[in-house]
């Protein structure tokens, strides 16, 4: 059963506006690649992001009242000082969830947003700042939060790849780092439709993996290692697969690890990460570079 937000989110997602890439200096490096399986990266790679990742927002104190407002929220301090206090509290609670996971071993923790907000609303409530009502919603109050705080618009042929990717026979997945809203508003960019859905057609549900679901962000190679045995399922090897991203170290050097072939997407310059002071990519090289989606047709052969 969808949850409630569901039907409210709409108005929001129309606000969105499309964005135009920033070229890079890439320069495109293809060929033929011999492979089964095609996993994606989303933000900067499949959907263009204003703020260049999903992890860097842009912030106003006006965005976090127009989001209480329309979760039904009441605000008991309409005030810029008290919105920014509730802002500072999202990132104290993020702080203590991303401890817990690093004490839990994973070195590069993920949080679901979720559990992040609910915190800094809970403690906005208990000092007076805010008061949930019955209608209170943090799961619409957070969609709508990260709408205006992170951008996005797809990005130039992004409908026109999954498409073709669909109907050929290559196996197709996703590894991100993603919250819940991200397959909704995939979804609605290459559908026009809202669905409190993980899965986004034609990507196979197992072969979809989103950090929030994993508490694990990349480049944490446990992520692409648990894509190996739902690979080995379909009877393909790891470089029999290949793996589509923007950034050298959190998609093509741990794809790499796990024995991915890899594709490096320079399309726009706000998300493009060749990360040269990482000595984990200083000699790294993908295999394929592009700077539109298109030519990654060419590469696959369709």
């Amino acid at each position: 059963m969808e949850r409630d937000y569901i039907a409210s989110i709409r108005p929001y997602l129309k606000e969105l506006k499309p964005l135009e890439v920033i070229p890079t200096k890439a320069e495109p490096q293809t060929g033929e690649a011999s492979v089964k399986a095609v996993i994606f990266d989303i933000y900067g790679t499949l959907l263009i992001s204003a703020s260049g990742d999903v992890d860097q927002a842009e912030y106003s104190f006006q965005m976090i009242k127009k989001a209480l407002t329309v979760a039904n929220y009441q605000i008991l301090k309409d005030d810029a000082d008290a919105f920014d206090s509730i802002y500072k509290t999202y990132f104290s609670c993020l702080s203590k969830y991303k401890e817990m996971e690093i004490d839990a071993g994973k070195p590069y923790p993920e949080v679901n947003i979720l559990k992040v907000w609910e915190c800094a609303l809970t403690s906005a409530e208990a000092t007076g700042i805010i008061k949930s009502t019955e209608k209170s919603d943090v799961i619409l109050f957070t969609f709508v939060f990260e709408l205006q705080t992170n951008r996005v618009w797809p990005m130039p042929g992004m409908e026109d790849l999954i498409k073709k990717m669909g109907e050929s026979d290559y196996e197709l997945g996703i590894i991100s780092n993603a919250q819940f809203y991200t397959p909704v508003i995939m979804n609605y960019f290459l559908y026009d439709i809202e669905k409190d859905e993980e899965i986004i057609y034609p990507f196979e549900k197992d072969l979809t993996i989103y950090s929030y679901k994993e508490l694990r962000g990349k480049p944490d190679v446990a992520l692409f290692e648990k894509l190996i045995p739902q690979l080995a399922k379909r009877g393909i090897k790891p470089e029999e697969a290949i793996f589509v991203g923007n950034d050298m170290l959190k998609d093509i050097y741990t794809a790499s690890q796990a024995g991915l072939k890899t594709v490096l997407f320079g399309g726009d310059k706000r998300s493009y990460r060749l990360r040269m002071d990482d000595k984990r990519c200083a000699e790294l090289k993908p295999d394929y570079v592009i700077t539109k989606l298109s030519q990654l047709l060419e590469i696959l052969n369709i």
